[in-house]
């Protein structure tokens, strides 16, 4: 297999510039979404841990990884956020409320990464960039087109974000509707958006971000989730970053098919 491209997109600090699968069954994950996006697999070297990538053409899209029989972190799509020093980023989210996981680890030459949760308790990643800077395709079919965090602990997750990634939230909230926002970078560019869980929501739902991949048909592409054993948990729906639908994958993994609105 010849080495992905690694000229990638541009990411800003805090901009989610990395998505990854932990899952038990790895081999049959890559089945799913290999039959689902049309990704291929390039498994790393010792240097990495064998840390494996899946490919869209010849560029780096996501990530995945063994999920041990004793992990304490469900099966799950992990929302990357770019940081210049991982280690500063571990001491603030700390400071701020959230909880580090474990050191950061080194995926070889590509990347530092950690895995933390927010106050909130949803589970989210940084990710220090070495050769590989994020994603290197984003909303064509089959990559990653937006990212979502849905929270039951509003105020405090703003504030949480706000103060260690430097996100300017605006505030998106419609007369009677659920509170929500879009983050945006320090370039001014939208980074991801945060909507409130409210109270009627089932109480087993949790706070958690959602990684949505794009499509260019929102009902073909449930459908044909749907066929390869994938759960259908909302959606289609036209909502506002575009028409889309919440999918749970082979082991609950949730995820999302959307067609972004890109103007």
């Amino acid at each position: 297999m010849r080495d992905p491209h690694l000229a990638v997109p541009y990411y800003p600090y805090g901009a989610p510039c990395w998505v990854d699968l932990l899952v038990s069954d790895v081999d049959r994950a890559q089945a799913f979404y290999s039959e689902l996006f049309g990704w291929r697999w390039l498994t790393g070297d010792a240097a990495s841990g064998g840390y494996t990538m899946a490919l869209l053409g010849d560029h780096p899209v996501a990530g995945l990884s063994h999920r041990p029989p004793n992990a304490r972190i469900p099966s799950q799509w992990t929302t990357y956020l770019r940081v210049g020093d991982i280690g500063v980023a571990a001491q603030a989210i700390a400071n701020y409320g959230g909880r580090p996981l474990g050191r950061p680890v080194r995926i070889g030459a590509l990347a530092r990464t950690m895995v933390a949760i927010d106050p909130g308790g949803a589970y989210f990643g940084v990710w220090e960039p070495g050769d590989l800077p994020g994603s290197g395709m984003l909303d064509q079919p089959g990559s990653l087109t937006w990212n979502e965090l849905l929270t039951r602990n509003y105020d405090v997750v703003l504030d949480f974000y706000e103060n260690i990634f430097a996100h300017g939230f605006i505030d998106e909230t419609e007369n009677g509707g659920p509170r929500w926002s879009t983050a945006h970078t320090g370039d001014g560019n939208p980074a991801f958006g945060l909507a409130e869980i409210e109270d009627d929501w089932p109480k087993e739902i949790g706070s958690h971000w959602v990684t949505h991949f794009a499509t260019e048909n929102v009902v073909t592409s449930v459908a044909h989730a749907l066929d390869l054993g994938a759960q259908l948990l909302q959606g289609p729906f036209d909502g506002p970053y575009g028409l889309g639908a919440v999918l749970s994958g082979v082991e609950g993994e949730v995820f999302s098919v959307l067609v972004p609105e890109l103007d």
